[in-house]
C-alpha cells in the first residue's frame, strides 16, 4: 500500500439550507468526481453541520502540491461546478493551506517515515472539532451581530491561531505512540487508539449536543 501525504489543502466553508443537504451532497459528489481528473488530487474530507439548527458545511480538499491545488481552483471545470454552487446556496468561503497538514506533524517525521494521512486527518478532526463548537458557543453570539461575514473571519482567526499555537502542539505529543504505531507488530494498538478517539469525538458530540439542545 502506499501512502503519500497531502502537501496542498483547501477548506470551503459553505452554509447550505437544510432543505437542499441533499442537493448539496449530490454535487459534492459531482465536483469530487470532477477534481478526480485532476493530476495531485488526493481527496476530499466533507464535514456536516453538528447541530441541526445549524447549515454551515466544510470540505477540505487535497492535493499532492500547491501547483496541483491551483491547477484544480483557477481551472474552467471547477468554476461551472461553482457557478451551479452559487446559483443554488449562494457564495462560500475558501481558505488554502499550502502546506497541508503536514506541518502540523513536522516533530514526527524525524528519521521516520511520516504518519499515515489519514492518522494526520484525525488527529486535525480531534483538535479542530471541540475548538469550532467552542468559539461558536462563546464568541460566536457576540461576533454574530457584526454580520456572517466578520463573524467568520474573526472565528476563523482565531480557531487557526489557537490550532496552530495550542491544541496542534498538545496533541503532537500526546497522541505520538499512535500516530507512529504503523507497522504489523503495531497494529492492535493502531486500532485500539483509533477507536478511543472515535469514541472521545462521539462523546463530544453528546456533550456538544447536550449544551446545543
Amino acid at each position: 500500500m502506499e501512502v503519500r501525504i497531502s502537501r496542498a489543502s483547501a477548506v470551503v466553508v459553505q452554509h447550505v439550507p437544510a432543505a437542499i443537504a441533499d442537493w448539496f451532497m449530490e454535487w459534492q459528489r459531482g465536483v469530487s468526481g470532477a477534481a478526480e481528473g485532476f493530476a495531485g488530487y488526493r481527496g476530499a474530507d466533507v464535514y456536516p453541520p453538528g447541530d441541526s439548527e445549524r447549515d454551515e458545511w466544510v470540505v477540505v480538499i487535497h492535493f499532492d502540491d500547491e501547483k496541483s491545488l491551483q491547477g484544480w481552483l483557477e481551472s474552467s471545470v471547477r468554476a461551472q461546478w461553482v457557478e451551479k454552487l452559487q446559483a443554488q446556496v449562494g457564495d462560500f468561503e475558501l481558505k488554502a493551506l499550502p502546506g497541508g497538514f503536514g506541518p502540523w506533524f513536522a516533530g514526527q517525521t524525524k528519521g521516520t517515515a511520516p504518519p499515515p494521512s489519514w492518522k494526520m486527518a484525525l488527529t486535525v478532526l480531534l483538535g479542530l472539532y471541540p475548538t469550532v463548537m467552542l468559539l461558536t458557543l462563546f464568541p460566536g453570539p457576540y461576533t454574530e451581530p457584526l454580520g456572517l461575514a466578520v463573524a467568520m473571519l474573526i472565528g476563523n482567526a482565531l480557531s487557526v491561531c489557537i490550532l496552530q499555537w495550542a491544541v496542534m502542539p498538545g496533541l503532537n505529543i500526546a497522541l505520538a505512540p499512535w500516530l507512529m504505531a504503523n507497522s504489523e507488530k503495531q497494529r492492535a494498538f493502531s486500532i485500539g487508539g483509533t477507536l478511543l478517539i472515535l469514541v472521545l469525538l462521539g462523546g463530544l458530540a453528546l456533550l456538544f449536543r447536550q449544551v446545543t439542545g
